[in-house]
């Protein structure tokens, strides 16, 4: 008697009431709203399209948050009396507001449907962008002498005056009510685009294949840089427009005064619109694309031996939430890759907030240029992302061949970063950091704007410089140089009989044995020469840029692998909220304080320091290199770690690029790897004089907002 095996009986049900199932599901993956499903809609219901509005809806966060916030900073700064210590704290603020809901949005947005949650979260950064803008409103006029009432006949020359006097309380305080409008206008950017960010990226990654994922992710990527890209050009034409054009029928100076206050607001207003219409695209996508399931099916298990169960579920029950994010943090490989993105972001928040201010001051150059220059590199950021993603993808790397590429883009990132050492001379303002006798003021010495020469001029504090073009001087405003006289010649402002001119000249011209002294300064900056610095630093900065971007998608590839699948989202929670909270957050203000440090002169407003005026470079450079170098140095060691305790529970398909552990070996790798650090932060830092900044130690990285 022939003899069957009963499965062989019970298989055909099996399929049949798997593919019932699968029907069932595909009818409920249908793409539209609610009952309202037409056939032609179900065209664009596939990757692709999900790419692109996912894409979009990333441009217009990163245009926002990473280009027209920063580009504007310097102006936001002198148009409501704010310094860069309230800039940076609104700048970090974003990502207070995004650790305060990512363990909620991830937890809840896991298990429901991510496209809604991406949609509503776009609504509501919309809200956050007319909020930005709200202040634009509720300001008065911009009047750069701060008296719309003034006597015509001060325009600002060395003459008898009165004091003024303090109508009000100075905004520059913790006080200032515009500086709350963008505290809250941050939080609800930070809150809209948790979705995108977090549960937005394993929305994708589960729609497509795991040989795909990486390309998908880094055209997402790039996506998102033309954001900032297209923002710093956006930004600073909107710079060059006045900021009250809809409010007044005249300019009432040229764009080349250093008072000078673009639209900042204009950018706000786009992005709101632009935000909410994006929103309701995304709104019509099913829970999954309907080839999810069979791409599913073919994805290979490179999870890391402490988390091997790839069909391990993220608990529905929040009482259970502590054990799964306790085993999510024993993963090795995930937390080296947690440490990584702390110690990147530092780096990479400080200078998405501060890049066009940052290229201002050590450039020598003015906020529209600046912004310009700041293109350069975001695009460096773009190549960067896609570089990281199409190696992965051509030498079909996995988690060990991933780890050591991030090693690698990370030592030439180190080594680039000391192009930043490369910057202009610092301006030369007379009482600031040159003595009315021409004579450099030494940095432990006190300084003072004031002089024999104004001290009948009654002068106001009000930042308004004017420049020799003779000698490459500035002065703090015409009035403090002496000067009596205001003539327009050819569309811009002379003024002569400038008694500073004539007594600082006399000693100039017996120094440099120049026997005429020219005898009108003109408004505004002195042009500076830079010369080779400027293509160094350009060059440097975007070959550092490229290699840092470059490490961004394998990391995030990393985290997505070495845990299990129905586990992503909640990793990447855990993993945003310890870089936002060790990383992101104080970057932004770590910056923000090393630059107000930098600062040698700062505005004032009824005997209160306002926004700061002039810095050095010097300082800025050295300190703000020494804090990339150091979280460079530390983002190497924590990667060779990982590297060296990833053991992978497929070694058949996830090992083949794991290196061989001879226990004998580890301790003396760690010993030179110690070594080499020391060595590098020697060469790095050597003994400074006495008036070199302190470099300040850090500890943060993830690839940034806009990844």
């Amino acid at each position: 008697m022939e003899k069957h095996n009963v499965n062989d009986f019970e298989e055909p049900g099996e399929n049949l009431k798997h593919k019932i199932e699968d029907e069932d599901d595909a009818e409920k993956l249908l793409c539209g709203y609610g009952a309202c499903t037409p056939r032609w809609l179900q065209g664009f219901h596939n990757a692709k399209c999900l790419l692109l509005v996912l894409g979009i809806c990333a441009f217009i966060q990163s245009f926002v948050v990473n280009a027209i916030f920063p580009v504007g900073l310097s102006t936001l700064e002198r148009r409501f009396k704010m310094t860069s210590t309230h800039t940076g704290i609104i700048s970090s603020w974003y990502d207070f507001a995004v650790l305060l809901v990512v363990f909620p949005v991830c937890h809840w947005g896991n298990n429901g449907h991510k496209g809604r949650w991406i949609g509503w979260g776009g609504v509501i950064m919309a809200l956050g962008s007319l909020i930005c803008a709200l202040p634009h409103w509720m300001v008065d006029i911009y009047h750069p002498d701060g008296n719309s009432l003034a006597n015509q006949t001060d325009f600002g020359q060395c003459t008898n005056r009165d004091d003024p006097e303090c109508a009000g309380k100075p905004h520059s305080s913790w006080f200032n009510p515009y500086f709350w409008m963008f505290i809250l206008g941050q939080t609800l950017h930070g809150v809209g685009s948790t979705p995108l960010f977090s549960i937005g990226t394993t929305y994708m990654d589960e729609n497509v294949s795991q040989k795909a994922s990486p390309v998908y992710l880094a055209i997402h990527a790039v996506l998102t840089s033309f954001g900032p890209v297209i923002g710093v050009f956006a930004g600073g034409f909107l710079l060059n427009l006045y900021d009250d054009f809809d409010r007044v029928d005249t300019i009432p100076m040229e764009r080349s005064d250093p008072r000078w206050v673009g639209a900042w607001w204009v950018g706000f207003i786009i992005s709101s619109i632009s935000a909410l219409m994006i929103a309701f695209p995304i709104l019509a996508f099913a829970r999954e694309l309907p080839e999810a399931k069979r791409h599913r099916a073919k994805d290979v298990n490179q999870c890391h031996a402490a988390n091997g169960d790839v069909n391990a579920k993220a608990p529905r029950d929040l009482t259970k939430l502590p054990a799964c994010v306790w085993k999510i943090l024993s993963n090795p490989t995930f937390l080296v890759c947690i440490f990584v993105g702390i110690f990147e972001s530092i780096i990479i928040n400080g200078f998405a907030a501060f890049m066009p201010k940052i290229l201002e001051t050590l450039l020598s150059t003015n906020p529209t240029l600046a912004s310009y220059l700041s293109s350069v590199v975001i695009f460096a950021a773009a190549t960067g992302v896609m570089v990281g993603g199409t190696i992965i993808r051509q030498l079909k790397l996995q988690v060990g061949g991933m780890l050591k590429m991030i090693v690698v883009c990370h030592v030439i990132a180190l080594i680039f970063t000391t192009g930043l050492l490369s910057h202009c001379p610092q301006r030369e303002f007379v009482g600031i950091n040159l003595g009315y006798e021409d004579l450099s003021i030494e940095k432990s010495h006190d300084f003072s704007i004031s002089s024999r020469c104004n001290s009948e001029c009654h002068c106001k504090m009000e930042w308004n410089p004017v420049c020799d073009r003779n000698t490459g001087h500035m002065y703090y405003s015409a009035c403090h140089a002496g000067c009596t006289g205001m003539t327009k010649n050819q569309g811009s402002t002379e003024w002569s009989g400038c008694g500073c001119l004539t007594s600082n000249s006399t000693f100039h011209n017996l120094i440099h044995g120049i026997k005429e002294h020219p005898e009108v300064l003109n408004q505004g900056y002195c042009h500076q020469d830079c010369g080779y610095r400027e293509y160094i630093l350009m060059v440097t900065l975007f070959v550092t840029v490229v290699a840092s971007f470059a490490s961004g998608i394998p990391t995030q590839q990393i985290m997505l692998r070495v845990v299990p699948f129905d586990q992503r989202t909640l990793a990447l929670g855990v993993n945003w909220t310890f870089v936002r909270l060790l990383g992101f957050i104080p970057g932004g203000i770590l910056f923000g304080v090393i630059i107000d440090t930098a600062c040698l002169e700062w505005g004032e407003s009824c005997g209160k320091a306002t926004s700061c005026l002039v810095y050095d470079p010097f300082k800025l450079s050295w300190t703000i290199t020494g804090l990339a170098i150091v979280c460079k140095l530390l983002s190497i060691l924590a990667t060779i770690i990982g590297y060296m305790t990833y053991r992978p529970s497929d070694l058949d398909n996830a090992g083949k690029g794991a290196w061989r552990r001879n226990a004998p070996s580890k301790p003396s790798t760690v010993i030179v790897i110690l070594l080499f650090i020391s060595l590098l932060t020697t060469i790095a830092f050597p003994n400074k004089p006495s008036y070199m900044p302190v470099t300040v130690t850090c500890d943060n990285f993830f690839p940034p907002k806009m990844i």
